[in-house]
């Protein structure tokens, strides 16, 4: 019983709108396969493949007018629903046509009539909700008790009925879940399900980020006793099979902090002048079998997610940290790939082996720039053959790089934010971490490695799950342009690669080169996971996958099953839903990635948070990204963050905003606020509710 069949069947013009009956008795199903049909209508009616019309009769949306799609909500109230079958621009839905939607639901949609710009409908009814739970602070006002949700898409508190309120009280956080609805003029109501603790104790904020974006927290029983079963190594016969590399010098490169190592690099110069980069990844597919428990819940999860302090793991910690991770020392069951450069850095030829490997040393960027970019005298000493070994692969990642940019590829790597914990778990600083050679390095080998895996499967015609990217809609890349050109630096030509290349390396050493790289990422589409080779715009290269982080993607096991299966001389079978998992993959690495920019947001805060008790508060360099109407927004580069200077907090003078909407002047003193400026501030209010933070200008401006 196929659901094509279904809707075939439902869709033919020769039938009125059938009834469950109508279905099995033109199926001509026996009475004991009638539940069998029930369940698959209940679950393509969930997924709003089909829907219920007047007295229970069947209709394909598409055939009445309607679209099925998942509703965004913009924090200011309207929202935008994106078409299930990925079909035509997203549907722009205002604010009074919610009808009671959710972000995050999965709802129907009548399409309004008439000449209009965009797309726009209204909701008319909601198949699915996005979040059984919302999490949020219990707040009160007088008698009245509500939930401020975390998720300022979330644009309606919800009343909590006294009676589902558990021993829940104002200001902790809470998650509710909504027992009605009666009116879209009024609030939701709902019940507390469960009370998380005091909101601001950062172990609440986390299990808060948890809740609300439904990340798996804990593994099934299924899958503990799968992963305490695993065997480190493998048998005799088992390495049979495998190139023993476990002479070859090899090490890890790694953050301070990084919890798991799937990746290890090697090099070797040729007499000819050739060079042999090995790039050695850990074979998680040999301890995590295809259809296994472990494999289940690797496929639900998609990705690790690191949060402040606390990591999810896709896979159980004892196979992410000890069993497959590639620790110094200690032989490791690995997928390698060597890959022949010429002098000049041009790709000659790829090897791919399974193999066994011991890294000899674990690396990190900080100890790497300390050799590399440093030449600490007593670290390159210290570390020997290593170093030396390190050098070459220094020579090599630059002329990767520069190969790579002559291509037409983007540096689209922007500087990352770090919280510094002290011994008690509270935080110590904020620290800013730039790209340097230590991570190019591994960077560049790793793009190597994953090219090599795309043309290695695309040849042997695998279905492997392609990384893709798309080329931008050229209105953003000149919507970016007027953007740009409002700082007093505009881009000569938008849409072209050449000429956006030469902007984003002019900008790099200025204030603003954060916000302008932010911005033209932003003018870019989203990378996501395809079962079809649709191109790599940042990388400029035609095909491109994920091989080199099994432990912590699913597309990268996925794709060395593929890879293993073919060098043991196993075809791999077609996965019989590869669209629906490239989907989830996609779509659990945009969660985690909003988890982890919504907790270090957090974390930021509470750290900006604790000099409002001093006495003399710190004064911070920040630049003017945006002026209102009614202030200015301050990035604080040092940190990654930025926060409102409300024009009231002036008083030197009375300001006002110029025609132009450019810049501040004080009508007596002639002084001038203008997008770009660099200014010194403090910082005046934190609103760990609303996430937002308010500085004012430090009198010694």
């Amino acid at each position: 019983m196929k659901k094509d069949t279904i809707i075939r069947l439902i869709r033919s013009k020769k039938n009125r709108p059938l009834t469950r009956e109508d279905i099995a008795r033109r199926l001509k199903l026996a009475p004991a396969r009638r539940p069998e049909l029930d369940r698959l209508l209940d679950r393509m009616e969930a997924a709003g493949e089909v829907i219920r019309v007047k007295q229970g009769r069947y209709a394909v949306p598409r055939e009445l007018g309607l679209v099925v799609g998942r509703l965004e909500v913009n924090p200011r109230g309207f929202g935008f629903v994106i078409p299930e079958e990925g079909k035509g621009e997203d549907i722009y839905i205002h604010q009074e046509n919610m009808n009671r939607a959710l972000d995050g639901d999965t709802v129907l949609v009548r399409l309004e009539r008439g000449r209009r710009r965009r797309r726009a409908g209204e909701v008319v009814r909601v198949i699915q909700r996005g979040k059984g739970e919302i999490v949020g602070t219990l707040e009160q006002t007088g008698s009245l008790l509500y939930l401020v949700p975390d998720n300022p898409s979330m644009i309606h508190d919800i009343y909590i009925d006294r009676k589902g309120l558990k021993a829940a009280r104002p200001g902790e956080k809470v998650t509710v879940r909504i027992t009605g609805w009666p009116s879209k003029h009024l609030n939701p109501a709902g019940e507390v399900v469960e009370v998380l603790g005091k909101a601001g104790v950062p172990r609440v904020d986390t299990l808060s980020a948890i809740r609300q974006y439904g990340l798996r927290e804990e593994y099934p029983a299924e899958v503990r006793k799968e992963a305490a079963a695993v065997e480190a190594g493998a048998s005799r016969a088992e390495l049979a099979g495998r190139t023993d590399l476990r002479d070859l010098v090899l090490f890890t490169v790694d953050p301070d902090d990084a919890r798991d190592f799937d990746d290890a690099v090697s090099i070797e110069k040729k007499k000819n002048g050739e060079i042999v980069l090995g790039v050695h990844i850990a074979d998680v597919s040999h301890y995590v079998p295809a259809g296994s428990a472990l494999d289940r819940e690797a496929r639900l999860r998609g990705t690790s997610v690191y949060l402040p302090a606390r990591a999810l793991h896709m896979l159980p910690p004892r196979l992410a940290t000890e069993v497959c991770s590639l620790n110094p020392g200690v032989d490791r069951l690995a997928q390698s790939v060597f890959l022949t450069f010429s002098p000049d850095g041009e790709r000659k030829e790829y090897r791919f082996h399974r193999s066994i490997i011991r890294s000899r040393r674990r690396f990190t960027y900080g100890e790497v720039r300390a050799i590399l970019v440093e030449k600490d005298p007593d670290r390159r000493k210290e570390e020997g053959e290593l170093t030396g070994l390190l050098d070459r692969m220094a020579g090599l990642a630059r002329k990767l790089r520069e190969r790579r940019f002559a291509r037409g590829a983007f540096d689209l790597d922007l500087p990352e934010s770090k919280i510094v914990f002290d011994e008690k778990g509270l935080i110590a600083d904020v620290r800013l971490e730039e790209a340097d050679l230590s991570h190019w390095l591994i960077e560049e080998f790793m793009l190597a490695a994953n090219e090599a895996a795309a043309d290695f499967l695309a040849r042997k015609k695998a279905p492997l799950i392609y990384r893709v990217h798309e080329d931008p809609d050229i209105e953003d890349l000149e919507e970016f342009g007027r953007f740009a050109a409002a700082f007093g630096h505009p881009v000569k030509n938008p849409r072209s690669r050449k000429e956006l290349q030469k902007y984003l390396s002019a900008v790099q050493e200025t204030p603003l080169a954060t916000i302008l790289q932010t911005a033209f990422i932003r003018s870019l589409k989203q990378a996501e996971y395809s079962a079809a080779a649709a191109g790599h715009y940042g990388l400029a290269v035609p095909r491109y996958t994920y091989f080199t982080s099994p432990i912590r993607r699913y597309p990268d096991l996925y794709n060395h099953r593929l890879i293993g299966g073919l060098l043991a001389g196993t075809p791999p079978e077609p996965e019989p839903n590869l669209k629906g998992l490239v989907r989830n993959c996609s779509e659990t690495e945009r969660i985690a990635q909003k988890a982890e920019r919504d907790m270090l947001q957090l974390r930021k805060l509470q750290f900006f948070g604790e000099h409002l008790e001093e006495r003399d508060r710190p004064v911070f360099e920040g630049v003017i990204t945006r002026l209102k109407n009614f202030g200015f927004i301050v990035h604080l580069n040092r940190y990654l963050l930025s926060g409102l200077v409300h024009v009231s907090s002036l008083t030197d003078d009375f300001y006002r905003l110029d025609r132009s909407g450019t810049r501040f002047r004080g009508r007596r003193t002639g002084r001038e606020f203008r997008a770009g400026d660099t200014v010194r501030v403090r910082v005046d209010k934190v609103d760990m509710v609303g996430k937002q933070i308010d500085f004012v200008i430090s009198p010694e401006e």
